[in-house]
């Protein structure tokens, strides 16, 4: 077996125990890369395991200042080779240097880390609770070693080492085991060291941020039910996540999947009327743009077939036959998208644009398909399924009351968009439309497409099932999205000197709001 990189476990560079060595792929070329990666053996996670769990008891003492002081150089530390990291996260995976890559998730990826650091130290999260009557008190904690296993779409913003899954682990306290993605292993390797130095800069548990480049896909299902994980952040497609997830639940371990998602985009004929034209600019900008290799891309699109409906229609597909073949990821997510495609066009849809074949060995030009909603009312199944990549699926309806009753065929996604018409001509349809989408989805946006979200603490990242379970959790907005990886510790009858900080009656200086004796206090 040829030479390959090494892990990073209990804070050493070392071999791995290797199983096999893969290479990236250049998807511009669709050649390998040169740079051998290791696939570990068990014995390294098992030594993952053990220098995470004791990482975990220590760092369940620290002061919270300390883990968000080791945020804030990790983050000062990624943002000082910000340009390397971006070119070798361009070269992976073919994502545009700018402004993609460079302007828009580096910047997001670095508030993300310094948003953690800012809950670590602040601590609303912890939600801390005290009735002085009975003496009960209760705050959350850290849960212990975290699993992160990342997708290949967003090298920075949901990497394994950089990612808002492990800024909210570590936020919690928790250590990290990081998963590399096989589709952009050097950037994680190059977050890895400065999470490595930004930890001996700060004094954190060497443990605290582990790095394995990769793993049989049956002992990643083993490392997510052992009994040492705390929990595991998943972000990925649903077959892999749905296998983690049986493999976590069986075992009664905690894991927070995010997977495949249509994200719905219900389009009332007021809507089309008003501004036909400007709709099919921000959906076709939606579904190619980065190829539409985002969760969020709109998979589905309803609208009724009326005059507007057909010259909408027209628009769009004029719009994506004069886009040229698109890079994708990879090799894997190229034959995914034939296939997702093959699929639809074998249950009846049929293709308006997308007709040339591909120029590159991972290129893929975008494709619009139609299909009637009575059709989708007859066999839901076979049309509302994921096609990732730079294709949608245009549901086209009768009436109004087909498309509500096509639209309640539709199972759980991360976003879902309603467009009305701003002259109010549209309110009765959006009042019958709406509750449905809220059942469906996790975030429901007006006039606008669901690609593309703001990293703010309202925002919701997560939905019904199969897009994520469970549910309630969001992938993004701190601090809240830090509890998927915390677990509520109650005190009760404890005497003050032994109580944590964060529960005593005489808080440490700027203590978070607390709910003392039935009301909230801060302080």
């Amino acid at each position: 077996m040829a030479a390959s990189e090494p892990i990073l476990l209990a804070g050493d560079w070392r071999p791995a125990a290797a199983i096999r060595t893969y290479r990236a792929t250049d998807p511009s070329t669709g050649r390998h890369r040169d740079t051998e990666w290791p696939v570990s053996g068990w014995s390294d996670v098992d030594a993952a395991l053990d220098a995470a769990t004791a990482a975990a008891r220590e760092l369940a003492i620290l002061p919270p200042t300390a883990i968000a002081l080791f945020l804030e150089r990790y983050a000062a530390r990624i943002e000082a080779r910000a340009a390397e990291l971006v070119t070798a996260a361009h070269a992976e995976t073919g994502l545009a240097l700018k402004p993609r890559l460079a302007d828009v998730e580096m910047p997001r990826t670095l508030d993300q880390l310094r948003q953690a650091a800012a809950a670590a130290r602040e601590g609303t999260w912890r939600m801390a609770m005290i009735d002085h009557a009975k003496n009960i008190r209760a705050a959350a904690s850290g849960l212990g070693p975290v699993v992160v296993f990342p997708p290949a779409n967003f090298p920075f913003a949901y990497g394994a080492v950089t990612g808002g899954d492990f800024a909210a682990a570590i936020a919690a306290g928790n250590p990290v085991i990081a998963k590399a993605h096989e589709g952009h292993p050097s950037v994680s390797r190059l977050a890895a060291e400065e999470a490595r130095a930004a930890l001996q800069e700060t004094g954190l548990p060497s443990a605290t941020v582990q790095l394995l480049h990769g793993l049989d896909p049956a002992d990643g299902e083993r490392l997510v039910a052992d009994p040492r994980v705390g929990a595991t952040g998943f972000t990925g497609s649903q077959r892999a996540g749905e296998k983690l997830f049986r493999a976590a639940s069986a075992a009664g371990r905690v894991i927070w999947v995010e997977m495949g998602s249509v994200n719905p985009v219900v389009l009332l004929p007021g809507a089309l009327m008003e501004r036909g034209e400007a709709i099919a600019d921000e959906l076709t900008a939606s579904v190619t743009g980065s190829a539409g290799q985002f969760c969020t891309k709109p998979g589905v699109v309803f609208l009724v077939g009326d005059e507007a409906g057909r010259a909408f229609t027209t628009a769009v597909a004029g719009r994506f036959a004069a886009i040229g073949p698109q890079v994708l990821l990879g090799a894997a997510g190229c034959d995914r998208l034939v296939a997702s495609i093959g699929t639809l066009e074998a249950a009846g849809a049929r293709r308006l644009a997308g007709i040339a074949a591909a120029s590159g060995p991972m290129s893929h030009v975008p494709v619009l398909l139609e299909v009637a909603g009575s059709e989708v009312l007859a066999r839901p199944e076979a049309f509302l399924v994921e096609a990732f990549g730079n294709a949608t699926l245009l549901v086209v309806c009768e009436s109004l009351e087909e498309l509500t009753l096509a639209v309640g065929c539709v199972h759980g996604s991360l976003g879902a968009s309603l467009y009305a018409a701003k002259d109010g001509r549209d309110d009765n349809a959006f009042a019958a439309v709406a509750p449905l989408l809220v059942e469906r989805a996790g975030r429901i946006i007006e006039n606008r497409m669901p690609t593309g979200l703001g990293v703010v603490p309202s925002m919701q990242h997560g939905g019904p099932w199969p897009s994520a379970g469970p549910p309630f959790f969001s992938a993004v907005g701190f601090p809240w999205t830090i509890l998927r990886f915390a677990r509520r510790v109650c005190y009760d009858g404890w005497s003050q000197s032994r109580l944590p900080e964060i529960v005593r009656d005489e808080p440490p200086s700027g203590s978070p709001w607390r709910y003392v004796d039935h009301a909230w206090t801060q302080g």
